[in-house]
C-alpha cells in the first residue's frame, strides 16, 4: 500500500472519529432526576459526577431561596464581586451592594408567591470552575396585578471557593425582535419563533 493511500485512509478515519465525537457531545439525553433536591440535567462535560451533583443541588437550593424571596439568603450564593447581566437595567451589575439592591427591587415587584421551573440544565465542570446553563420559567403576579409567565435563558459561572460552589457571573436574558425592538417574553422551549 502506498504512503498516499495510507495517509488518505488515516485522514478518513480521523474525520470519522471527529464526527462521532461531535455527535456524542451534542446528543446528550435528559437524565432521570435522582432525588427531589437535585434537578434533572443534560450531560455536559464533568470531571466529577460528585461535583456535578453538588452543583445541581446548590442550584435547587438557590431556587428554593429565590421562591422564598429571601434577599440575605440569596446573596450567600454569590461572590462579593459578582458581575451580572440581568433582565432589568442597568446593562450590568457589579458587586454585592448593587446586586443586593437589584434583588430587593425584583422581589418587591411581585406580590404573593413566585415560582421557578428549570429545564435543560447542563453542567460543565473542570476543577474548581463550572458553568450551569438552561432555561428558566418565571411565574408570578406583579404588584400591578399582571400575571407573568415567561421563559428566560440563564447561565451561571461558578467557582469552588473554600469547598463551596459560588456564582461569580450570572446571565439572564430573553431574545428580542429586531423588527419591533421588544423583548420576546412569550416564547416557550422548542418554540419555532
Amino acid at each position: 500500500m502506498s504512503i498516499k493511500i495510507l495517509l488518505n485512509n488515516v485522514h478518513y478515519l480521523v474525520s470519522a472519529c471527529i464526527v462521532l465525537i461531535i455527535v456524542g457531545l451534542f446528543s446528550g439525553k435528559v437524565l432521570a432526576q435522582t432525588s427531589k433536591t437535585i434537578p434533572a440535567s443534560i450531560d455536559g462535560f464533568n470531571e466529577s459526577e460528585k461535583e456535578k451533583k453538588a452543583i445541581l443541588a446548590k442550584r435547587e437550593q438557590w431556587r428554593q431561596t429565590f421562591e422564598a424571596k429571601n434577599v440575605e439568603s440569596i446573596m450567600t450564593y454569590y461572590v462579593p464581586d459578582i458581575l451580572s447581566y440581568d433582565l432589568m437595567a442597568p446593562l450590568q451589575f457589579e458587586g454585592a451592594s448593587m446586586w443586593r439592591e437589584n434583588w430587593i427591587n425584583f422581589f418587591n415587584a411581585f406580590k404573593g408567591d413566585i415560582q421557578l421551573t428549570f429545564e435543560d440544565l447542563t453542567v460543565f465542570q473542570s476543577g474548581n470552575l463550572a458553568t450551569i446553563r438552561g432555561l428558566t420559567r418565571l411565574q408570578g403576579t406583579t404588584v400591578h396585578g399582571e400575571e407573568l409567565d415567561m421563559w428566560t435563558r440563564e447561565t451561571n459561572v461558578m467557582r469552588k471557593i473554600n469547598g463551596e460552589w459560588l456564582i461569580v457571573h450570572d446571565h439572564v436574558s430573553v431574545p428580542m425582535s429586531f423588527e419591533t425592538g421588544k423583548a420576546l417574553i412569550n416564547l416557550k422551549p422548542m418554540d419555532d419563533h
